[in-house]
This record gives C-alpha cells, structure tokens and sequence, in this order.
C-alpha cells in the first residue's frame, strides 16, 4: 500500500513539473487528472443500479406467484367441477364446469398431493396452506363423498354449502375429520333422501375447534356414529334425531 502511494506522489509531481516547464516553454500543455476513482464510483453505482433492478424482477415475480390461481382440477378423479387455490387469500375455491357440476370423488388432500407431483415446487401448495374454502355456484356430490374435505388441518371455514346437491350422495364417512380448525357447519339444507345408514360414520371426528354442527331438516335419522370421535359435549348440535327416537 505504501509502495503505491508513493510511486502516485512521484506521478503526481512528473505531472507538476511537466506543466512547469511546458508553461515556461511556452508550450500548451492539458494536465489529466487520475480518474481511476471516478471510474470506480460509476462501475459501483452501475452494479447497484443493476443489483436493485434484478431484486425489483424477482420481487415481481414474487407477487404474481401469489397473485395466480393455481388449478387443481384435472387432478381429482371423475371431476368435472373447477378446483382453484388462491394464494393470496388461502382460499380453495370450487365451482361448477363447463360440461357439468358433478365434484371429483377424489379427496381435496390427494388431490393437492396429485397436483404436486405435476406442478412446479414454487407455484404449488400444501393442503395446510388451505384456511378458507368457497363453493361458488352450484356443484353435486358423487356418490362417494368419503372423506371429501378431511385432513385439511388448518382449514377454519366452508362457505356455499347450500349450493351443494347431495341427491345422489351415499356415503359421507369422515368427510370433515381432522378439520382441527373448522368451528361451524350448516348442512341444513343438504339433501339426505340418498344417504345409506352406514354412511355417515365420524363424519367430525377429530375436529377439536367444532362449535356448532346445523343438520335439521334431514329426513333420516342420524346413528351416534356420524358423530365418532367428536366430543359433543363441546359442540352445539342443532337438529339431531337419534336412532332411539321416535
């Protein structure tokens, strides 16, 4: 470092001098400074320039990742329903076809486990990532509903199920278990005419945040097994008929 400065001290004063006895000579003589820090401070701020546009791109692309709906629904078995996961909102929104309104038998959890193994790690989801879940237009149970929405641990709501047609729906085994954040279902308006007794077994089981289950209006009577592995001491029940009934 020394060495380096005093050979630019010597450089300096070649320069000096040179100007001197160019100025007495009565020559025209053009001093060029050292520009060597100059040049450095523009190659910097380029490099900086440069560094924040590149974090500003991927910062984009960021949000449009978040922004995009990711479609699931080739993924679900026999579905003719659209299944689309917003990231932004945590909502899992399904909705009736082109063709019909008939939802996959396929349960949401396989089928985002189904997607996963085609869709891009940075595009895709966990089925924790779903918190809400909007049924947008009028959609039909297959026959086996079998554990439709079970396990999706972290799922806190389901809106639109009055636009749910259970006409042909026979088994309902476990379709909200493991829901561990649900707190309310209304299923009131379901229609049960199709429903076979041994298939509603711990529809809720393991449902911990379960406040209030709605199932009046349903036309056959409910065995205590539907609610299996649910403690209904915790839960409201409206609407619930037992076998044991008249």
């Amino acid at each position: 470092m020394k060495s380096n400065h005093n050979i630019k001290k010597v450089t300096n004063k070649v320069l000096i001098s040179s100007a001197i006895a160019g100025i007495l000579g009565g020559a025209a003589v053009t001093i060029i400074p050292d520009q060597s820090g100059a040049v450095q401070n523009v190659q910097a701020k380029k490099k900086a320039k440069s560094k924040k546009s590149a974090k500003k791109q991927v910062t984009n692309q960021s949000t449009e990742n978040v922004n995009k709906k990711i479609n699931i629904s080739k993924y679900s078995k026999e579905n003719d329903c659209v299944l689309k996961f917003d990231p932004s909102t945590k909502t899992l929104h399904i909705s009736e076809g082109v063709n019909s309104n008939k939802l996959g038998n396929t349960p949401i959890y396989d089928v985002v486990y189904n997607a996963k193994k085609h869709i891009s790690k940075k595009n895709m989801f966990k089925p924790s990532d779903i918190e809400h879940i909007s049924i947008d237009s009028n959609i039909a149970f297959p026959r086996d509903s079998s554990s439709l929405f079970a396990k999706l641990y972290n799922l806190q709501d389901i809106t639109g199920l009055d636009k749910v047609d259970t006409g042909k729906a026979e088994a309902l085994n476990n379709m909200f278990s493991k829901d561990r954040k649900l707190t309310q279902l209304d299923l009131s308006s379901w229609d049960t005419s199709s429903f076979e007794w041994y298939g509603k077994k711990e529809m809720f089981s393991g449902d911990t945040s379960l406040k209030e289950i709605n199932v009046s209006g349903w036309e056959v009577k409910l065995s205590d097994d539907i609610f299996d592995g649910l403690d209904t001491t915790k839960v409201k029940i409206i609407g619930f008929k037992s076998d044991d009934e008249d």
